[in-house]
C-alpha cells in the first residue's frame, strides 16, 4: 500500500548516552504497541541515527500513514506514550502528503 502521509522528526539529544537511551525506549514501545499502530494505519516507521552533522546527538523519524485518519489515530498513539522526563531533547516535526512514491526493487 502506498503511504498517503508521512512525518518526519528530527530528535536532538544532550548527549550520545541521552541518544541511545531513546532508541532502547523506542525499541520496548515498538514491542508493546506494534499491533496498535498498525490497526490504526501506521504502514511502516525508520529511525535513523544521523552521522553526517558532526558534535550532534540526533535521531530521525520517518512515519508512512495509510490517510489522513491514520495519522490522527497514530498521533494518539504517540501522545500517549509517557515522555521521559530524565532525557530532555529538542524535537523538530515536518509532515507532507506524499506525491512521488518510488520502491526501487532489484
Amino acid at each position: 500500500m502506498t503511504p498517503k502521509l508521512m512525518s518526519y522528526n528530527q530528535i536532538d539529544f544532550q548527549s550520545k548516552f541521552h541518544l541511545e537511551a531513546e532508541i532502547k525506549r523506542i525499541e520496548n514501545n515498538v514491542d508493546k504497541m506494534k499491533q496498535q499502530f498498525k490497526k490504526a494505519g501506521l504502514l511502516s516507521f525508520t529511525v535513523t541515527q544521523i552521522w553526517n552533522k558532526q558534535g550532534n546527538n540526533r535521531l530521525g523519524i520517518y512515519y508512512s500513514y495509510k490517510d489522513e485518519k491514520a495519522f490522527i489515530a497514530c498521533q494518539k498513539l504517540l501522545n500517549g506514550i509517557p515522555e521521559d522526563e530524565d532525557n530532555p531533547s529538542i524535537v523538530n516535526a515536518d509532515r507532507g502528503i506524499v506525491v512521488l512514491h518510488e520502491i526501487l526493487d532489484g
